[in-house]
């Protein structure tokens, strides 16, 4: 019964999972997750906002983490404009804040601003969590058409 148990909850993990390009991720047991997106490219309509999902376990102790997110436009890495990088802020209250041990389970969300000024375009994606040594903890790049 218990194994049943786990062995569905291990498909539904899944089934709401995201796709993604994994860029170079340290940590391990990686998860990620762009609200509404089951299979890219992501569609993200301007003006809304999309919960981002990110799961991995650490392996490193780091005392800060900070959020890399940008988008490809014409072959350059773009910043992702008004992403607070500071990525242990959104761990605050939780029960995995900075500074984060070796081997700890971290699970991170933010809300990603999709602005109404931005254009009409498909891009690549790229999500980072960057350990104190700057190495990625978690990496990954999903295909996004913004409409």
């Amino acid at each position: 019964m218990q194994r049943s148990l786990l062995i569905l909850l291990g498909i539904a993990a899944c089934a709401v999972a995201t796709p993604f390009q994994d860029c170079g991720s340290k940590g391990t047991v990686v998860a990620f997750e762009v609200e509404g997106c089951s299979a890219p490219p992501c569609i993200l309509q301007r003006g809304h906002s999309y919960l981002v999902t990110i799961q991995y376990t650490s392996s490193v102790d780091t005392d800060t983490l900070t959020l890399g997110a940008s988008a490809s436009i014409g072959g350059f890495e773009v910043p992702w404009p008004g992403v607070d990088t500071d990525a242990c802020k959104q761990l605050e209250g939780t029960e995995n804040p900075c500074p984060i041990e070796k081997g700890t389970a971290v699970d991170w969300q933010f809300p990603a601003e999709v602005l109404s000024e931005y254009p009409r375009i498909q891009t690549t994606a790229t999500f980072k969590l960057i350990d104190s040594n700057r190495d990625y903890q978690f990496c990954a790049k999903v295909p996004a058409m913004i409409v």
